[in-house]
């Protein structure tokens, strides 16, 4: 069995600003996703020991047709804080707006239903998160994802690093599959 140095150091590139996180998004928005060009996607805080970013409707914005809704990706103020990579931070970006995308196809009823499969079935939300990751290696961002999740590890404790290793594709898997 392999084992993995939890205490690793984290490493910190320099700190970014909301805005630049912004920024950063918009011009990945705009590169990767062409087909999100009309939808808003707003960027808001989150606090989580173990979460970094996360992408989702805007939950009053369900209750408006497909065309009306809109989108957050959230960020723990620690990315902000110690940042991954440039290389990282698209990559994972990429991954959230994959989200966004799946949404802006799904019916409000098909969000809710696969939220709540989302937070009941750890199976289902594997398949969904590793599909997602692949989405990622599809536009070739193998080694800026690489590097976010060997940056997320030293942030967790034995349990959560054992659960992202099951749920996200790990560096491992992302590097051979080049």
């Amino acid at each position: 069995m392999l084992s993995f140095n939890v205490q690793a150091e984290v490493i910190c590139y320099p700190p970014i600003t909301q805005d630049e996180l912004i920024g950063l998004m918009i011009n990945t928005k705009i590169r990767y996703f062409p087909e999100l060009d009309k939808e808003i996607v707003s960027v808001t805080n989150f606090k989580s020991k173990d979460s970094f970013l996360q992408a989702q409707p805007v939950i009053k914005s369900l209750l408006k047709r497909k065309e009306k809704r809109s989108y957050t990706v959230q960020v723990n103020p620690k990315l902000l804080a110690c940042p991954p990579s440039m290389e990282g931070l698209e990559a994972i970006l990429v991954h959230e707006l994959e989200h966004i995308v799946d949404y802006t196809k799904w019916s409000s009823a098909r969000i809710v239903k696969h939220g709540a499969k989302y937070l009941l079935s750890r199976k289902f939300q594997i398949k969904y998160e590793r599909e997602t990751d692949r989405k990622v290696l599809q536009k070739s961002l193998h080694e800026g994802l690489a590097q976010f999740r060997e940056w997320i590890y030293p942030w967790l404790n034995p349990k959560q690093l054992k659960k992202k290793r099951q749920t996200y594709l790990t560096p491992e898997e992302i590097r051979n599959s080049l």
